[in-house]
């Protein structure tokens, strides 16, 4: 097999040994490479030739750089087994599965190559992804594959190639834990039989687990990755085999490279030859691209935005897509209207921290959606910004040049820096190493009207790239970057705001109405006190399935009980969960005060005392205070993100 890349993406190239299936069917599905042309091999045994545009990167590149979040891990197995199971109901086993074998496109789907070739020998290095069997020299089946995938799926999550007893992780949540362990079970007979029923079990402890949009998370996540990987290595195939653990050899191959790096551009330029004849100049380039794979294997990255109409943003996005920070009108976050945010699996919750009545996250599909969504949009992971940016230093930058003094003279907050006119607008780095980013600038309408007015005083002068390419204009004035190293800070804030979302409550896009129209519904006795109220309302879901709520948590609470005049306090329904299918919701909830029994017995003893003497009796029970609460998530859910979160600092360390 030949991985290269080129402008256009990775070019596949893949040759088969193995005759086509019956009938010379080829295989068709999208998560396996298609196989277009089918031609004799030179033995007369027939085989096939695959050319493929692929624009993303290997598995084996994605993990070269880091473990995979657990997410990220299940959705490379989901496509995987989905690519082995289309290839096992046409009767090919796949042989030889392994992260090489693996392409992530940009979408952050996966690919299978090599499907139908002969197993590896086992004496290869990569025969350690085999099934004890197939290393022994049995003939390749589902089974086979599925005992691998499971192997590859491990790898993803600890960074390390198996061993020969591999077992799920002990942090692997039970429900998965017990779906992978099976799949790699020492007993061919104890394993599933084919790639679908693994499948099947897998996608529901994923689903328990993570919840019903897991995929498109983990989907999110390997974009990001995807991108990152195929911007810092344009050339991406197979690591040479070697020995020793598989961070001894990553270091190595490092050290090398960083030797070459520090031999070749000691001095971190390149030769630019301008065309009006001035002669050769130094360009300085390496302190932008080094400065980016920097950012890009960091943990998380903090942005601070100045956008020019709706205020200041301090956001801090993780590796893994959650994010957190606030929003205000004043660059210290003083005003009134200031908002903190988190995102937490893809959903956006707010707070108005100096408003009493609203502080409490608050999740609103419909306007989460359609206001904050594609502001924070803009905020991406460090390996997706990352590759935003490294892809703008491929499309004709103009980096400064050594000697000229006006490159030397820029500075960010007072540090020297290096800038870049980028056709995604400036991006400024540290002049000194270690290189980092500090600021992007992308292009705006103060920038745009600059370089107009320019080109009205020198026609013949250059302009920003951004104007060049016609780049969009967005909103911001410019972004200080900081990259965040401290994984454990960085999780630890994740951590805390998710388990303040166990008290979130939607927003107006689940509206409940009606409640006994306006009156409680109260019934006390020697027992107690119950209240029940029935409602309905309309549900506004979001048409974007990122943002949709398909359940709801509803808790009745209830202020003030009295009961023949005495005060018996209130009582709480817990959350009740309800299915969203629908235009409208409806219910009824009933929570109960056990005080009130005794309240009771003594008011109505009372009240038969007055009635037996005056022929009179005044008796009644009323609630007030009576709210439907709705949340979006359970306690249980908050515990499950808590606990994938801290899964994914662990992948990160």
């Amino acid at each position: 097999m030949l991985v290269r890349s080129d402008a256009s993406g990775e070019l596949a190239v893949i040759k088969y040994s193995l005759a086509p299936p019956a009938g010379g069917t080829a295989l068709r599905h999208p998560n396996l490479v298609r196989i277009d042309q089918l031609l004799p091999s030179p033995d007369g045994t027939g085989g096939a030739v695959v050319m493929a545009a692929v624009e993303g990167a290997s598995l084996q590149a994605l993990l070269a750089v880091r473990p995979l979040p657990p997410e990220a891990a299940l959705a490379v197995l989901r496509d995987s087994l989905l690519g082995l199971a289309a290839a096992h109901e046409q009767g090919v086993p796949h042989g030889r599965y392994r992260p090489s074998d693996v392409l992530v496109d940009l979408t952050g789907h996966c690919r299978l190559l090599n499907t139908g070739r002969p197993p590896a020998d086992p004496a290869e290095p990569d025969a350690a992804y085999r099934a004890p069997e197939l290393r022994l020299g049995a003939p390749a089946s589902p089974a086979f594959d599925g005992y691998s995938a499971a192997l590859v799926f491990v790898e993803c999550l600890t960074g390390r190639r198996p061993s020969p007893a591999a077992a799920p992780p002990e942090n692997l949540p039970e429900p998965v834990r017990r779906v992978v362990a099976r799949a790699l079970a020492e007993a061919p007979e104890v394993r599933y039989p084919d790639a679908r029923s693994f499948l099947t079990e897998l996608e529901a402890a994923a689903a328990a687990v993570h919840g019903p949009q897991w995929p498109e998370r983990g989907a999110r996540l390997l974009a990001d990755a995807a991108g990152a990987t195929a911007a810092a290595h344009p050339l991406s195939g197979p690591a040479p085999a070697g020995s020793g653990s598989w961070w001894r050899r990553r270091r190595n191959r490092l050290a090398v490279a960083g030797a070459v790096v520090l031999a070749l551009l000691a001095a971190l330029t390149v030769v630019l030859v301008l065309p009006d004849g001035d002669g050769p100049k130094q360009e300085v380039r390496e302190p932008f691209t080094q400065a980016l794979a920097a950012l890009a294997r960091t943990p998380g990255v903090r942005y601070q935005d100045h956008d020019q109409y709706t205020g200041y943003y301090d956001v801090t996005v993780t590796a893994t897509a959650e994010r957190y920070g606030a929003v205000g009108e004043s660059a210290d976050f003083s005003d009134e209207v200031a908002q903190d945010l988190v995102t937490v699996a893809g959903r956006d919750y707010l707070s108005y921290r100096n408003d009493a009545r609203l502080k409490g996250w608050t999740y609103d599909p419909g306007n989460d959606e359609k206001n904050m969504g594609p502001v924070l949009a803009t905020y991406a992971t460090p390996a997706k910004l990352a590759a935003t940016l490294s892809t703008a230093l491929d499309q004709q930058p103009r980096f400064p040049v050594v000697g000229d003094q006006a490159a030397a003279a820029v500075t960010v907050a007072g540090q020297p820096a290096w800038q870049a006119d980028t056709v995604q607008g400036y991006l400024y780095v540290t002049k000194n190493a270690p290189y980092r980013v500090l600021r992007w600038e992308p292009p705006n309408l103060v920038t745009a009207m600059a370089g107009l007015k320019a080109m009205a005083k020198d026609p013949s002068g250059r302009q920003p790239r951004s104007l060049e390419a016609r780049t969009p204009l967005t909103n911001s004035l410019g972004i200080d970057l900081t990259p965040v190293t401290g994984a454990t800070g960085l999780y630890g804030k994740v951590v805390q705001y998710t388990k303040e979302l166990a008290t979130a409550s939607t927003g107006s896009s689940v509206q409940i109405l009606q409640q006994n129209d306006g009156a409680s519904n109260v019934v006390c006795s020697h027992t107690g006190c119950l209240v029940n109220v029935a409602f309905s309302g309309p549900v506004y879901n979001a048409s974007s399935a990122a943002y949709l709520l398909d359940k709801v948590y509803i808790e009745l609470t209830v202020g003030s009980i009295t009961t023949g005049g005495r005060e018996a306090g209130g009582c709480r329904s817990g959350l009740q969960p309800y299915q969203l299918t629908g235009t409208s919701l409806s219910g009824k909830l009933t929570c109960n005060n056990p005080a009130g029994g005794p309240l009771f017995d003594q008011a109505s003893a009372e009240n038969q005392a007055n009635a037996n003497a005056s022929g009179h009796s005044e008796f009644w029970d009323y609630a007030n205070r009576i709210d439907l609460v709705v949340h979006p998530l359970d306690p249980t859910a908050v515990d499950q993100l808590v606990a994938k979160e801290q899964n994914e600092l662990q992948s990160l360390g």
